[in-house]
């Protein structure tokens, strides 16, 4: 299995620091999702020494963040970001391509596999590659919960 998708005791990824613009927790990212997700001109400028967080707030528009206040905004980032944008077509799980639209209309149509099983027959394989797909960082098994709750 992926390390994305393992929980690891003393991992240090529960670590968090408030956002310096909406003073919510971000959660610890790790280096390797930020040089995945930032576009070229951004990355150039990623302190690689420091830890980095990401803010997962919904009316925040940064992602990134280090404990320096150093933030990195939506529009320094290659791919839409679930937590931030309310598109339809944005993915929720960005390994699988399970987008909003396509979560409801599973749902909804009652197919098989449902995301949730199809998601976790893949981490089982190890095909999930959540630190550099995910702008999270990490799996994405819980947003795919919270996405098909708040669809009842």
């Amino acid at each position: 299995m992926s390390d994305c998708c393992t929980t690891v005791q003393g991992s240090g990824m529960n670590d968090t620091r408030k956002c310096p613009s909406c003073m919510a927790n971000g959660k610890k990212v790790k280096l390797l999702t930020l040089k995945s997700m930032l576009k070229p001109a951004t990355l150039s400028s990623l302190d690689a020494e420091v830890t980095h967080y990401f803010c997962s707030t919904s009316n925040c528009d940064v992602v990134y963040f280090d404990k320096d206040k150093k933030i990195y905004s939506i529009s320094e980032i290659k791919v839409p970001v679930h937590q931030k944008d309310p598109a339809s077509t944005v993915p929720v799980c960005y390994c699988f391509d399970w987008t909003k639209e396509k979560i409801t209309l599973s749902v909804e149509s009652g197919h098989t596999p449902n995301p949730v099983d199809h998601i976790r027959e893949n981490i089982n394989k190890n095909r999930c590659g959540c630190e550099v797909n995910n702008p999270q960082g990490s799996c994405c098994l819980s947003n795919i919960t919270k996405f098909i709750n708040q669809l009842s």
